[in-house]
């Protein structure tokens, strides 16, 4: 996730660098071609840009709205991910009578969460888990396919066996829900990408009228072509990406929920729950960007 304030010339520009270039590229040959090369009954065709960019730009601006909805949405469940995970520890050090498998329970937490935050990005979380769960407990999870969900079982079928009082585990049972309720919303955002409408179109959509966008500003700006065409291909490119960079939450990248802080928060605050002494701290941003 990047910081505010972490937004500068440099790094706007490095933004939608590449496509930029391109169409500078472009922009120029179009300015070249009108006054050095066409013959003169080659007059380019009046393009309503104006029209056309309003067009684009609506439809840009619904698809990063959805987009935006999507990153929204997984930054609340990851909210209420952390708000569960405490309420689970607390729950298991207060209504658990005993201690040792209270603990048990708030560990085993600590590594659903940092599994989950594999599970999501797609990557191995056996480095994570070897330290945080016993060396057979690993080795089963290896064997199946969502380790989170297989973590997360395992731990209700020790507070159940732990034989808590009807109420009390009634309670604990609710937690255990909002924590699977939460991952499920998390998966349906990772394996649901948007509609082919939302992720296609807007490519070509916003290409094509950045090409278009020179013929029909060249006989208005002349030699002024390249500047003006530029600017205002740069915004819609800016807005293409950004929507491109919201929809997918999970991906690791730089715009993404910051799942590496979040989890090593939980982790931080279920270890100082137990009264262990740890030695984490947060995680700082590198960059500007928290991961």
């Amino acid at each position: 996730m990047i910081l505010p304030g972490r937004a500068h010339l440099g790094h706007i520009l490095r933004y939608v660098g590449r496509p930029l270039i391109w169409l500078l590229a472009w922009d120029v040959a179009v300015t070249a071609f009108w006054y050095f090369i066409h013959p003169r009954w080659a007059e380019f065709p009046a393009l309503p840009v104006t029209l056309l960019g309003s067009a684009v730009a609506v439809y840009l601006s619904f698809r990063n709205t959805t987009a935006y909805a999507r990153w929204w949405e997984a930054r609340t469940l990851w909210g209420a991910m952390v708000n569960a995970s405490r309420t689970l520890a607390r729950e298991a050090l207060t209504l658990i009578p005993q201690r040792d498998v209270a603990a048990t329970v708030a560990h085993r937490q600590i590594a659903y969460v940092h599994a989950l935050r594999m599970h999501l990005r797609r990557q191995s979380p056996w480095d994570d888990l070897t330290n945080r769960l016993p060396a057979e407990d690993v080795e089963r999870l290896r064997s199946v396919t969502n380790v989170p969900n297989a973590i997360h079982a395992r731990t209700a079928t020790i507070i159940a066996a732990a034989r808590p009082e009807p109420i009390l585990l009634a309670t604990l049972s609710r937690t255990l829900s909002d924590i699977s309720n939460a991952q499920g919303g998390m998966e349906r955002i990772k394996n649901t990408p948007l509609p082919q409408q939302y992720a296609t179109y807007p490519e070509i959509f916003t290409h094509g009228f950045c090409l278009l966008l020179p013929l029909g500003l060249v006989e208005t700006l002349g030699l002024y072509t390249p500047l003006g065409s530029t600017v205002a291909g740069f915004l819609f490119l800016a807005l293409l990406q950004i929507g491109n960079d919201m929809q997918n939450p999970f991906e690791n990248l730089e715009d993404d929920v910051p799942l590496t802080t979040l989890t090593r928060a939980i982790e931080i605050d279920l270890r100082d729950g137990l009264g262990e002494s740890h030695g984490l701290e947060p995680v700082k941003p590198v960059d500007g960007i928290l991961w």
